[in-house]
């Protein structure tokens, strides 16, 4: 990293910067408490009641901040013109005491040795990666072959981690493009939910995002480039779709056949790291005659730029998906139908389509440990800080609604926006407000969602539907209403992991029956009988609460290589988790899921299977999550060699 231009380039850039952050930044090039002293506390990180987005700046007078930028100046040119030094990354306990100085909070020490690794003050490989790496050079990872199905943000992260070990890898691609769903997914508005610095991987950061929350093209640009820096692009075979995946029990690996062009092929390989997610296959609903209707149809997922001008266009569902495309949809079409099913909480968000400030893209990628201290404040504000609030408290008077005060408070506060959202249209509110807890669902954040509604040109439809007809929707009231577009924005078979690729693991056994409707996984990632098959937001790893499901992912690829690194430096074939491992681990996620907002009774969605179970969310939160896969434990596993293994 290289500082360029002047003082004044510094100067101009240092107004856009966060000021706690870039006191760490000083005491970490300089060493000097002085920086961390009570001069220079910052006020406590505040959230306007309700909000997402705090206000972390510090509270510092206009005087102070002009004087730490000057001192900033100063030591920063210093760096400039080689005539000081950038110091050291701080060591863990020093790292502890500059976030709990910068939030004015007190930081648990696994949050820091969590964030330690997310900003790469500490590199987490190395707890595999010199293992895998001699292994390959002493030959024992000749032979081995892992294949990687999918592209999406999942497979390249893992992908990028074989090619730095040096393990030979195919990635099967189903598209003809690199991204997963930010390829797919191209309706209007279509853009990430969290905040842009959190939402990459940690160790490919892009200090150059245009937003605070990017959009779809240059959310699937990023990934383009990933391919491209991870040096996978070779590896990838597109249009293949997995079709089948039989475990040999004799070779201890796995006879995967997937079609390309329309033909089968068939290729062995030694471990399967399954990174299709969870959001890929578009959802139908089952509506009587939706097949009959006459007009344009598409789901959300597969959007077709059609001229909207004029038309009666009808969406179905009021998730993430529709909230995100109605604004851009409505200014387009005569009139708008919004066809709700259940309605979602939807959270203020003041800096939705703000860009980011040039100074603050300048410090990213040129102020030596800015970006660092960066991440680290995102994950803070963006993580685990709304955790509490989505507990259950036993002794929470009407957990009808809410589960604990702060749940409450904060659904108080969002009713508050449903109602200054819709202006006129206060008959709107009843149907606007659910009827489960705040965090039941992922808040989706708001893009001017109610002012849309509130509009002459869009209507509310919260009468459930009861046909389709050739021409338009009939609700259960008996009312139709003339539709020339339709556009089904319902989500996806979430629950239908894998599907419709066949697995079969040892005895023949068929992944999908085992599974049934109740998908379950060891961490997420194993399950039993089937050996070396590795899940990416597998079973119970999605996220509510807040933060990146790429951070998820990671924590899962960094536990897959330790097993990985397992298998190749030892004389073992295949790691295949223990059963009863496996239900214990299960039995305490359904246990505290239970005990979660998602988890309320009251909740029916995605996250649900038919019997109330939570199979699709994480039950911890994000450092906990850091914590239960960080290590391999080998004897979780029957450990799998040549020959009889009964």
């Amino acid at each position: 990293m290289t500082l360029p231009g002047t003082n004044e380039t510094l100067r101009e850039a240092l107004q856009d910067v966060n000021t706690p952050n870039l006191l760490l930044v000083l005491a970490t090039i300089t060493g000097d408490d002085i920086w961390l002293s009570e001069r220079y506390a910052p006020a406590p990180i505040e959230a306007p009641e309700g909000s997402l987005f705090p206000d972390d700046s510090g509270g510092y007078s206009p005087e102070l901040t002009s004087d730490i930028r000057e001192q900033a100046i100063s030591i920063l040119s210093e760096v400039r013109d080689g005539q000081r030094s950038v110091g050291q990354a701080p060591s863990l306990t020093r790292f502890h005491q500059m976030l709990a100085f910068s939030t004015g909070e007190d930081v648990e020490i696994g949050t820091a040795e969590m964030l330690m690794e997310e900003t790469r003050f500490k590199n987490r490989d190395s707890q595999w990666l010199p293992t895998l790496q001699a292994a390959v050079g002493q030959g024992q990872a000749a032979d081995f072959r892992v294949l990687i199905v999918g592209a999406g943000m999942s497979g390249l992260g893992t992908a990028a981690k074989l090619k730095e070990a040096g393990i030979a890898f195919t990635i099967l691609e189903k598209n003809d493009a690199v991204g997963g769903t930010w390829y797919e997914n191209r309706y209007p508005d279509c853009g990430v939910d969290t905040p842009n610095h959190f939402y990459s991987y940690s160790f490919h950061r892009n200090p150059n995002w245009s937003g605070y929350f990017s959009k779809r093209d240059e959310l699937h640009a990023y990934f383009e480039e990933c391919a491209d820096e991870f040096n996978v692009r070779e590896h990838i075979q597109f249009g293949c779709s997995v079709t089948r995946m039989v475990y040999d029990e004799d070779l201890n690996s796995w006879s995967v056949s997937y079609s390309r062009g329309g033909e089968q092929q068939t290729e062995t390989f030694n471990a399967v790291v399954s990174a299709v997610g969870q959001l890929n296959q578009p959802s139908i609903p089952n509506i009587e005659g939706l097949s009959s209707f006459q007009g344009a149809m598409w789901h959300s997922a597969r959007w077709r730029d059609e001229d909207l001008t004029g038309k009666r266009v009808g969406v179905i569902g009021t998730g993430c998906s529709c909230v995100q495309l109605l604004p851009k949809t409505a200014d387009r079409a005569g009139h708008t139908f919004v066809f709700q099913r259940t309605p979602h909480w939807v959270a203020p968000a003041r800096d939705y389509y703000k860009p980011v400030e040039p100074g603050l893209i300048w410090a990213l990628n040129h102020i030596p440990y800015y970006a660092e201290f960066h991440r680290a404040r995102m994950i803070l504000i963006f993580g685990d800080r709304s955790w509490p609030a989505v507990v259950v408290d036993p002794a929470w008077k009407d957990q009808s609604v809410s589960v604990n005060e702060a749940n409450h408070a904060m659904r108080e506060v969002l009713i508050d926006f449903v109602k200054t959202g819709l202006g006129p249209k206060q008959d709107y509110v009843p149907h606007c407000v659910p009827d489960f807890p705040v965090w039941g669902k992922r808040l989706i954040v708001d893009n001017g969602w109610y002012e849309t509604l509130a509009r002459a040109d869009v209507s509310l439809v919260a009468d459930g539907i009861a046909r389709i007809t050739e021409t338009g929707v009939e609700t259960s009231n008996g009312e139709h209403h003339p539709i020339d577009v339709l556009i089904l924005a319902t989500g996806f078979k979430s629950n239908e992991l894998l599907s419709p690729m066949q697995v079969l693991g040892l005895g023949g056994q068929d992944l999908t029956g085992v599974w049934g409707d109740a998908a379950n996984a060891y961490k997420g990632t194993n399950m039993p009988g089937f050996p070396n098959l590795f899940f990416l937001y597998g079973p119970n790893t999605n996220i509510v609460h807040g933060g990146s499901i790429i951070y998820q992912i990671e924590c899962q690829i960094h536990y897959v290589m330790q097993c990985l690194a397992l298998l190749v430096s030892n004389d073992i074939k295949a790691l295949d988790v223990r059963e009863e491992i496996n239900d214990q681990y299960n039995k305490e996620v359904q246990a505290i899921s239970g005990q979660l907002a998602w988890g309320h009774p009251s909740v029916e969605s995605w996250y649900k299977n038919q019997s109330g179970q939570v199979i699709n969310n994480s039950p911890f939160s994000l450092q906990k999550f850091w914590a239960v896969t960080h290590d391999l434990e080998p004897s979780d596993y029957r450990l799998l060699r040549a020959g009889s293994n009964s």
